[in-house]
């Protein structure tokens, strides 16, 4: 008769009732945390950075693009035969996530750091702890108090960033950036964290949180600071005050994106969460959807997904008005 093998008491993971193990790196930020939105202040903030924002059906939706929608809510899981879009702003479709046990006809791919309250130093890889460690030894992570610093300095890492990435609409230029990131900075009841290096501004994330998760909605670094790790100081940061926010229990670090490189180092903090979609497409715009999806949306065109992006299309939906 075989026995079973002993697990190594080393190697065993802690039990979920045991106490946090906090380190100095942990406690830098101590008694900060992301003020928390209701799904109604953040639609009106998206409305006030200028995305078109509807109610229908108990659900604030706005235009990916024109005239195809999503959730404002960035996780938000929907029963499709209950909450849909308006047809007049969805001529073009729309998608979200599938609440489980309801319709779903693809998937999406997010990369998500969840149990966030558990987080720790600790709870990264060998390697990546030395390297949070080191960044932190050369930078400082605070909240952004002053615009200012993100109207001079600020540009300087937006530009490089985005001449290093090419990624989302280019507002390299001074009049667009600035117009951009004054909104986005005077909105309420949002954190937007700075990392220095001395005095000056070498990586900022503007973050908000809504419901029970936390959204980098945009971060960047400059080019000329990597060196220095300033993405790691900033990810662990965001962790730490996400961990200290009553209610939060992860963190959305956005869609798989079709650019590797994009993915990569956020895969050091998070995980890849597949999680089940339902999307429709007007079947008259089928063919400049799927092209456009594969390029913004490449994980609707996995093998995972249980339906093809020429199924989505030709699903049939009562119409919504």
């Amino acid at each position: 008769m075989s026995s079973l093998p002993i697990p190594n008491p080393s190697s065993a993971a802690p039990p979920a009732s045991a106490a946090l193990q906090l380190h100095p790196e942990d406690l830098l930020w101590s008694g900060l945390a992301f003020p928390v939105l209701t799904e109604e202040e953040l639609a009106r903030q998206r409305t006030a950075l200028g995305d078109r924002v509807h109610f229908h059906q108990g659900v604030w939706w706005k235009q990916a693009r024109p005239f195809f929608c999503m959730p404002c809510a960035p996780l938000a899981r929907l029963d499709q035969s209950l909450a849909r879009p308006a047809l007049r702003h969805s001529l073009l479709g729309f998608t979200h996530l599938a609440l489980p046990g309801t319709p779903a006809n693809g998937c999406r791919q997010m990369i998500v750091a969840e149990n966030v309250s558990r987080y720790s130093i600790a709870t990264l890889s060998r390697k990546r702890r030395s390297l949070v460690r080191r960044a932190l030894s050369n930078l400082q992570v605070r909240p952004i108090e002053r615009l200012d610093n993100l109207l001079t300095a600020g540009h300087d890492v937006y530009v490089t960033w985005h001449q290093r990435n090419g990624w989302g609409r280019d507002r390299s230029d001074r009049a667009a950036y600035s117009a951009w990131i004054t909104r986005a900075y005077s909105q309420p009841r949002r954190l937007s964290i700075g990392v220095y290096r001395g005095d000056r501004l070498v990586a900022f994330s503007l973050t908000l949180a809504v419901g029970n998760v936390v959204e980098p909605s945009f971060l960047a670094s400059h080019t000329d600071a990597l060196d220095f790790l300033p993405n790691d100081a900033l990810f662990h940061a965001i962790l730490t005050i996400a961990r200290q926010t009553p209610g939060i229990s992860s963190v959305d670090f956005g869609p798989v994106a079709a650019k590797p490189t994009l993915n990569e180092f956020k895969l050091h903090y998070a995980t890849v969460k597949t999680i089940p979609s339902f999307t429709w497409v007007n079947p008259l715009v089928r063919p400049l959807f799927a092209r456009w999806t594969r390029l913004r949306y490449p994980w609707l065109h996995l093998p995972g997904a249980t339906e093809s992006p020429k199924a989505l299309a030709t699903e049939s939906l009562d119409p919504v008005s």
